[in-house]
């Protein structure tokens, strides 16, 4: 292009110098014209190296952005396979992520439950009145009896801290105190009911808050029948346990005493309690448990919070009907003592109990027993004798046990038991009730129940 260039300017300047030279003929060219010329072509050869010099560097320039660019396009190209391959990753990795919640989830899930299959005897005595108005003891017709017990629980652990129950089992009529169900009616569907529903926070260290339905909060000596095993009390709960310290203070619902009548008064019945306690070891194989339990039945007294309207041996009034005489405020004292004799364990218990409610007049409870041995092992057993002794309104009669005095206060006597188990999860137990019905108010009735158990656990 240059070249092209400084060909014309030449031109030009020949053409000029012609015409100048055409002229001369006519009149004679100036010194001073040549010179403007020269100068003109002068100024004309520097701008045109300007010009070249500045195409020289956009065409640099031009060729360095389309390599820019090409390395652009490439990495552009490069992004995009990898963002592919990375949604692809993305996608197996939730997949498998999505299989590590599920498994998560189902180690929070625990499942257990047992079954038991009894038979059981019941020889009793009863009285009967003849024509002439006389009252005699005599024997009752013995009863025989096959029942079982079958129980499903879950546990969620929803946190760290916090867990729920989920508790199934069978039972008759709704009974409290028994998940036993007989085998009868011709073979009919039997039901499942919920045991158990409750709530269990570790809101501290060493304290729990329990809420629903709920086992007992507190502790109960050895194989003691103060309460019943089956009863899961309804309401709250706290708990703690501080190194050898423990204790609990609950509040439990009973029933609802509603009135459709404005002016009528409404006692919902309930129960409140406290108990305090410690653990002591003594030596290496030994340890000793004492403790201090009160509970008051709020609402008992001149009310009727009875399942089925049974009072289990407490005082009501008129005596055929189901209004509670007496208030019923349970002080008791508990101590358990562990230790070995050689391989197998012995376990002595004791416990205590007296209403301190004011006009009542059979008011105290006691038992003591000893347990050798512990079938839980395979090929392991165990052996235990207990006597125990209820006065009329010593305890609120829905608690006690259903099976001791068939399951009424008032009563006395003793119950053995042994236990094998011949392989883990397995047992088979014998349960022997001797005890006296009536003994202290109307007349004492003997009374023998026997229970042969198998039971599993899974």
């Amino acid at each position: 292009m240059r070249t092209i260039v400084l060909a014309t300017a030449v031109a030009t300047a020949l053409s000029l110098a012609g015409q100048e030279a055409s002229a001369q003929s006519r009149a004679a060219a100036t010194k001073a014209d040549v010179q403007a010329m020269q100068t003109q072509l002068q100024a004309l050869t520097e701008r045109l190296n300007r010009l070249e010099a500045a195409n020289t560097q956009l065409q640099t320039e031009n060729t360095e952005l389309k390599a820019v660019v090409e390395r652009r396009d490439a990495e552009t190209d490069y992004l995009k396979s990898q963002t592919k391959e990375l949604r692809e990753e993305a996608a197996v990795a939730s997949n498998e992520i999505a299989k590590v919640k599920g498994a998560d989830w189902a180690t929070k899930i625990k499942a257990r439950g047992d079954l038991r299959y009894r038979h059981e005897e019941i020889h009793r005595e009863r009285t009967a009145t003849s024509d002439e108005g006389i009252t005699t003891v005599e024997d009752a017709e013995d009863r025989y009896r096959h029942r079982i017990r079958a129980r499903f629980g879950i546990d969620a652990q929803v946190s760290d801290h916090l867990k729920t129950t989920l508790g199934l089992s069978t039972g008759e009529n709704n009974d409290p105190r028994s998940s036993n169900q007989s085998l009868d009616d011709n073979g009919t569907r039997k039901a499942i009911a919920v045991e158990m529903a409750y709530a269990d926070w570790n809101f501290a260290q060493g304290a729990n808050l329990v809420l629903g339905k709920q086992p007992y909060p507190f502790y109960r000596p050895g194989q003691s029948l103060f309460f019943d095993s089956d009863f899961n009390p309804e309401g709250g709960a706290i708990k703690f346990e501080r190194g050898s310290l423990f204790g609990s203070g609950y509040a439990w619902w009973m029933n609802e005493q509603h009135n459709d009548n404005p002016s009528a008064e409404d006692a919902d019945t309930y129960v409140f309690g406290a108990q305090l306690g410690f653990r002591m070891p003594i030596g290496d194989a030994s340890n000793f448990v004492g403790f201090g339990h009160y509970f008051n039945c709020s609402g008992c007294q001149g009310q009727s919070p009875l399942f089925n309207g049974a009072s289990n041996g407490n005082t009501t009034y008129p005596a055929a009907s189901s209004i509670l005489v007496f208030d019923y405020e349970i002080g008791e004292l508990g101590a358990e003592f562990n230790t070995q004799i050689g391989a197998l364990p012995l376990q002595l218990w004791a416990n205590y109990a007296q209403n301190m409610a004011s006009d009542v007049e059979e008011d105290t409870a006691y038992n003591v027993g000893v347990r050798l041995g512990r079938a839980s092992n395979p090929r392991t057993w165990e052996a235990a004798a207990m006597y125990q002794s209820i006065d009329k309104d010593a305890l609120f009669g829905q608690f006690i046990d259903s099976d001791f005095g068939n399951g009424n206060t008032d009563t006395e006597g003793w119950a053995l038991r042994g236990a094998y188990a011949p392989v883990r999860n397995i047992a088979v137990n014998l349960t022997y009730f001797i005890n006296t019905l009536n003994k202290d108010v109307g007349t004492e009735l003997d009374y023998d129940r026997l229970q042969l158990d198998f039971n599993w656990k899974y």
